[in-house]
């Protein structure tokens, strides 16, 4: 059987159409409870958002992070517990438990938003449908990839997902437009784009450098992220031996963990690069560790909006970047970094070589990145556009005097 038009798909199992009043006031009364989830064997990026956004919270509201309790979902929650949020872990979202566990929370901290977090929603594995059974007010969710599935019939399963959710944030303004294109109406979606706390003071690049074992005075490049094929991760490493030809003392450093790390570490010895590829694994102190480089490379193939280009250029690097979701949002290209094609090792060769040889374009990029991050990527600011959602959709959902 063909599966069902758009339109049909829309009509079965529309997304409420809630209508967006003027943004209200915060006023008196007790402080509002958010819950913010994610059913993510490996949050990462969205797991640092998370955080970003409850260390906001934290200070105004009762705050708790919900996760499935992996190896990374557990960092996660420690994160949370470290900045004064509850921690919830959950058991494997495929588990009888699962609702349950997500229902008790919620009857034993009345909540007013459960704010789910996820990639393209389809892993949502009924979060959204059990915090509206559970009575809470809003329910929020955020898209944190753009949409990627090229067949329709993938869209029945995410529609369904989004069906007990009152309305959609996304990361990026491209990204949006990727949900528009399956379906979703403009009004139901809000975007938001990313931010980060700043960092403050680094470790300084002698003691990052030391920390990485390498030397004081050599070229290095560094990247940080999960060892995924999104990542583009194999292009960045095909780039290296032409690099090596310019600069032969120079590191290329891969900070992160994931299921290729075996795969990139025998393309580092086929090509030769073995001394120079390095490949610590996951590093809880990499945004420390940024002071190492000269350059910050991100080769992916897709994005939502990347975190660490915000963190790279908090920390006055310049950076390289393909021009693709997210990061073209992030990147000026020409006056923060330099934008490339995914999947072209030649033009990162070319873009790195350019800015390795040139430390005055090295110092003007990092500047001005590090002035757009203070002036469009903060936390504090995408914390208050949220809250600004949160209040937009409990204007209507909750009438209740006092609920904030």
């Amino acid at each position: 059987m063909a599966p069902a038009s758009l339109d049909q798909q829309r009509s079965r199992q529309p997304l409420p159409r809630w209508p967006l009043p003027r943004e209200s006031g915060s006023g008196p009364g007790r402080r509002r409870a958010v819950s913010l989830y994610t059913p993510s064997a490996d949050p990462s990026g969205m797991g640092v958002h998370m955080i970003e956004l409850a260390s906001e919270y934290v200070r105004t509201s009762d705050v708790s992070v919900l996760a499935w309790a992996t190896a990374p979902g557990e960092r996660l929650l420690e994160a949370a517990r470290a900045i004064g949020a509850r921690a919830v872990p959950l058991p494997h979202p495929r588990s009888p438990e699962f609702a349950a566990a997500i229902v008790g929370h919620l009857q034993r901290h009345p909540t007013d938003v459960f704010h789910v977090h996820v990639g393209t929603g389809r892993e949502d594995f009924d979060g959204a449908r059990a915090a509206r059974s559970a009575g809470v007010p809003a329910v929020v969710q955020t898209q944190h990839y753009p949409w990627l599935m090229g067949s329709p019939k993938h869209r029945v399963p995410f529609f369904r997902s989004v069906r007990p959710v009152h309305h959609l944030l996304t990361v990026s303004v491209a990204q949006r437009r990727t949900y528009e294109r399956i379906g979703v109406r403009s009004d139901d979606m809000t975007t938001v784009a990313n931010g980060i706390r700043p960092r403050g003071g680094g470790i300084g690049r002698s003691a990052a450098r030391a920390a990485l074992g390498l030397r004081a005075d050599q070229p290095v490049v560094l990247t940080v992220g999960r060892l995924n094929v999104m990542k583009g991760h194999t292009h960045l490493l095909d780039a290296v031996p032409e690099l090596l030809r310019r600069f032969p003392d120079l590191a290329v450093v891969v900070l992160g963990s994931g299921h290729l790390h075996d795969a990139l570490r025998r393309q580092a010895a086929d090509l030769g690069i073995s001394t120079v590829v390095h490949l610590p694994g996951h590093r809880p102190d990499a945004r420390l560790l940024l002071d190492a480089a000269d350059v910050f490379v991100l080769p992916s193939l897709h994005e939502g909006m990347p975190l660490v280009l915000l963190e790279a250029m908090d920390a006055g690097l310049p950076v390289v970047a393909t021009r693709v979701i997210g990061s073209e949002e992030v990147v000026v290209d020409g006056e923060t970094g330099v934008l490339v094609r995914p999947r072209d090792a030649g033009a990162l060769s070319e873009a790195l070589g350019r800015l390795l040889a040139d430390p005055d374009l090295r110092a003007a990029y990092g500047t001005a990145g590090r002035d757009r991050f203070d002036r469009h990527f903060t936390s504090a600011r995408m914390a208050a556009e949220t809250v600004a959602v949160y209040d937009r959709v409990l204007d209507v959902t909750d009438p209740r005097p006092g609920r904030r």
